[in-house]
């Protein structure tokens, strides 16, 4: 290639990294290098995290005062049971010698069995644990490989397979100890219940996110007009309104009073399903899953999508007002056309964040409306193992939703820098 002289045009200068064939490139591996280093160091601090969370709950329930046999120390023939379950419990050990041996228990995997952990681990046992491995390796291929806007959505797709795969496959048991009140393996009591409370935290989720997002962009696009205020003050009533209060108000209105007025029975306000539930056909259980599980989630949801709504109403409206969509109106496109297509994937990513920060609110908000519905998860049993000082079941409950809520913030993170390609994680 000649200049204008005709003389040989000099090629521009390589940047520093760059390939040999690419003039204008940086270094190829350098992204997905930065990710990498990322996820492994949000990984190290997660760790640390969850090491500082149970040294934390571990000292607060030695300092709480009492204790799991206190009750039995009112009986004075008690005496001969009750130092036996002191020694069998190591209830007699230095708290930092109790703190160790429950650390390295919950960290020791072994086939489950009612009778505790007994058995060795074979290779048939890490099936689940190779399938979320496989999903975590895939998830980060799909991060660095694939440029397609859909990457979150195949992304969740993946981990809702793959969760199923394993929770089905599951053999491998945890030893979390045995429950003081004689309830059985910490690990059966949880997972027996855990289901039920990944429905409701679902759920409610779900219904938040299917409300307030919509809301928030409406309020966004008819700012100050009089549905833009109504839904403000209703966002702020509901935010003042504690979660309890709202959960009675739904048991009252949609239950007890819309039954008397009506005479039509729509939902229930307590349990997960109805005595008759295995006699009924699919349909009919549908219909009995949601008479029961609308108005627990709904107590739950009502104040997220509030939060939601408010979140996404600030989020559109600076987006509204950016210079790219002035240009684009300039241009004339249609309004409709700026805001899906424009506005709104850009005015979602904050939600992302949102979303993941929202986790504790909701495993919060399930524990109170549990007990309120009689929802036979988690939050029920995490409130009976308080009030009987059950120490193993209160520190399990406690890390099992610390796990999640890391876990979560994790992804969304990683989530963020997928569905922005500014991110950059450094």
């Amino acid at each position: 290639m000649r200049g204008p002289s005709g003389a040989p045009a000099s090629r521009p200068a390589r940047l520093p990294g760059a390939s040999p064939g690419h003039g204008y490139s940086c270094g190829a591996h350098e992204p997905e290098a930065s990710l990498l280093a990322y996820i492994t160091r949000r990984v190290v601090y997660g760790v640390v995290t969850l090491l500082a969370l149970s040294v934390i709950v571990f000292a607060l329930l030695q300092m709480s005062g009492g204790g799991p046999l206190d009750r039995l120390k009112l009986n004075p023939r008690m005496q001969p049971y009750i130092q036996q379950l002191t020694k069998q419990w190591g209830l007699d050990q230095p708290v930092w010698k109790q703190y160790l041996t429950w650390l390295r228990n919950y960290v020791s995997p072994c086939v489950e069995r009612s009778q505790g952990c007994t058995e060795t681990i074979g290779l048939h046992n890490a099936i689940p644990f190779v399938v979320l491995a496989v999903a975590a390796v895939a998830t980060v291929l799909i991060v660095m490989k694939v440029r397609t806007y859909w990457r979150a959505g195949l992304i969740l797709g993946l981990w809702v397979v793959a969760l199923f795969v394993a929770i089905q496959n599951m053999t491998i048991a945890f030893d979390w100890g045995i429950s003081f009140q004689g309830a059985g393996p910490v690990w059966d009591m949880i997972f027996s219940r855990v289901g039920a409370t990944f429905r409701l935290g679902f759920a409610a989720l779900f219904l938040a996110l299917l409300i307030g997002i919509p809301l928030g962009i409406y309020q966004a696009i008819r700012q100050y007009s009089f549905f833009d205020q109504l839904g403000t003050t209703a966002a702020f009533v509901t935010f003042s309104t504690p979660i309890f209060v709202i959960a009675i108000a739904l048991q009252l209105l949609l239950a007890l009073y819309l039954e008397k007025w009506t005479g039509v029975k729509l939902f229930y306000v307590t349990g997960m399903n109805s005595p008759d539930y295995g006699d009924m056909n699919l349909l009919q259980r549908l219909a009995d899953i949601l008479q029961h599980l609308t108005l627990p989630a709904l107590s739950i949801a009502l104040i997220s999508l509030a939060g939601y709504s408010r979140f996404q109403r600030a989020s559109m409206l600076e987006v509204l007002h950016s210079d790219y969509l002035r240009t684009a109106k300039a241009k004339g496109l249609p309004r409709r056309k700026i805001v899906v297509k424009h506005a709104l994937r850009n005015a979602l990513i904050p939600i992302v964040t949102l979303v993941s920060l929202d986790i504790a609110f909701i495993v919060s908000g399930a524990i109170i409306t549990e007990s309120i519905f009689g929802w036979p998860g988690i939050g029920r049993l995490y409130i009976n193992a308080i009030q009987t000082v059950d120490y193993p079941v209160v520190m399990s409950i406690v890390m099992v939703i610390g796990i999640g809520i890391v876990v979560m913030n994790i992804v969304a993170d990683i989530l963020y820098g997928v569905m922005d390609p500014r991110v950059r994680y450094e």
